[in-house]
């Protein structure tokens, strides 16, 4: 079954709009990633198809048959529940002109589509990188946004400009990146999944350290966990495949479960780090930094970084953070002292290049406040 939107014509019938390609280099032929998110049928998908119902009619967007009953029946529940988890939602939303204005940045690196869940790999730059559709843009924001409300609860809130930077930095919202040092939206490697999820050795299951992330999505009654805890129900019996191999590439990257199981990964390994290393490292020197959110965001951001948490831990000490140290001070020398940092501040500044051409990047700016609502 079609996730939602069969049209009268396939929305690349009178060519195809590419909004990842503003500039006009990347090629318009490769149209997989889109038929991929139009053949999905998990909650996700489904849950993003009933929310866009109206806007895809007024498109000219008629629903599949089959589909028709469905939707009839279901349409005032999902704009009910995509309301209030609108109103419930702990933090703020994400700018489709970010993710837009993102998405014109070249990452390069192998891409997967996953059409019926095989992994068929393409370059992901020139005329064999994707073009992806309006819809598919739409599904990225709507994924992101719907699972960084979702993360943000029975927790200190996710602070979404610091994701924004990461992803950002990471893979553009080219979801569909894959590779042995990392995996699609958030370029999951091995060891974040173990920690979470757990593993099998020896026929025995080692509990992650982890672990709570998953139960605290499962125990959610947040509206915007419902989909995801549908997709990520099995996972705290049953782990799921390493991203680390390329057989197992769609689990990470495929529209639906790929996208969902990637965000609640990166996401709730963000939170992971930050809740349960990061703040107690940094508490054990200073309090008052430990309080402060932009210095534990940076810092956790150090931690998500190629050399890991150890690398945060090191940074705490070799920079001698205490109660003396003014927050504004502490930032800036994490900063200037760790590549990866200064790597995605770079990046965010390439991104405000598309976002806002032309024009001076403001503090606020910089910071990632005017990319959200």
């Amino acid at each position: 079954m079609a996730f939602v939107l069969a049209a009268t014509a396939p929305a690349w019938a009178d060519g195809p709009q590419c909004v990842n390609d503003k500039s006009g280099k990347k090629g318009a032929s490769n149209l997989d990633i889109n038929r991929s998110l139009i053949q999905a049928t998990d909650p996700l998908t489904q849950a993003f198809a009933y929310s866009n119902f109206e806007a895809s009619q007024k498109a000219g967007y008629v629903v599949a048959c089959e589909l028709q009953d469905r939707f009839k029946t279901l349409q005032k529940a999902s704009k009910d529940i995509v309301k209030v988890a609108k109103t419930q939602s702990p933090v703020k939303a994400i700018r489709r002109e970010c993710i837009e204005a993102s998405l014109q940045r070249e990452v390069g690196n192998q891409g997967y589509s996953c059409l019926k869940d095989k992994p068929v790999k393409f370059e992901n730059a020139g005329k064999s990188a994707p073009c992806l559709n309006s819809s598919t843009v739409d599904f990225i924001q709507y994924s992101l946004n719907q699972a960084l409300s979702c993360m943000s609860s029975g927790r200190a809130p996710i602070d979404p400009r610091f994701i924004l930077k990461k992803i950002n930095n990471e893979t553009a919202f080219n979801f569909y990146v894959a590779y042995n040092g990392g995996v699609g939206m958030g370029q999951l490697t091995s060891n974040p999944v173990k920690e979470i999820a757990g593993w099998k050795e020896d026929g025995q299951f080692i509990e992650g350290n982890g672990r709570h992330v998953l139960e605290t999505l499962m125990k959610s009654t947040n509206p915007a966990c419902k989909p995801f805890k549908e997709i990520m129900k099995d996972d705290l019996v049953n782990p799921p495949p390493r991203p680390g191999s390329a057989r197992n590439y769609c689990t990470w990257v495929s529209p639906g479960k790929g996208v969902a199981r990637n965000l609640i990964y990166s996401l709730g390994y963000y939170a992971h780090i930050r809740d349960q290393i990061v703040k107690p490292a940094l508490a054990a020197r200073s309090g008052k930094l430990a309080a402060n959110q932009d210095v534990l965001n940076y810092l956790t951001l150090v931690a998500y970084g190629p050399q890991g948490p150890a690398e945060a831990k090191s940074l705490i000490r070799r920079l001698r953070l205490s109660n003396n140290t003014p927050p504004g001070e502490a930032v800036s020398k994490i900063i200037q002292n760790n590549a990866y940092v200064r790597q995605t501040e770079a990046k965010m500044n390439e991104l405000l290049d598309e976002y806002k051409p032309g024009a001076p990047h403001t503090p606020a700016d910089k910071k990632g406040d005017s990319c959200l609502m």
